[in-house]
């Protein structure tokens, strides 16, 4: 069985951020150079491995349901920190100093 680790991955979060942002299936999956079918397919893995509903499909358009937004949400943090932590790791690979320390001198005479 697929689990939520095995589906919740930065490209499944970005194609979900693509989904949202286009507001169907069809331009995202132009978009991300997929057949519809695909993308469709796992957005249903990503679903039955939550066992939540991300989209109404009652409509043309694909709108979040609250589960949805929540995982937009979500998974717009972890992509941020996700590029964040390979910015750290590269700034750490080039020389520069995680940290920069400043002293102040208060003494005066």
């Amino acid at each position: 069985m697929t689990t939520a680790r095995d589906v919740l991955t930065p490209d499944a979060l970005a194609m979900l951020q693509t989904i949202a942002r286009t507001g169907s299936f069809a331009a995202a999956a132009r978009h991300v150079n997929m057949v519809p079918s695909a993308l469709t397919y796992r957005v249903r893995q990503m679903e039955d491995a939550l066992d939540v509903l991300l989209f109404d499909r009652s409509s043309r358009q694909a709108r979040l349901t609250e589960a949805g937004s929540e995982l937009l949400r979500e998974g717009e943090r972890l992509l941020a920190d996700i590029d964040a932590v390979a910015n750290r790791i590269r700034r750490v690979a080039t020389g520069w100093e995680p940290q920069l320390t400043i002293a102040v001198d208060s003494v005066h005479q």
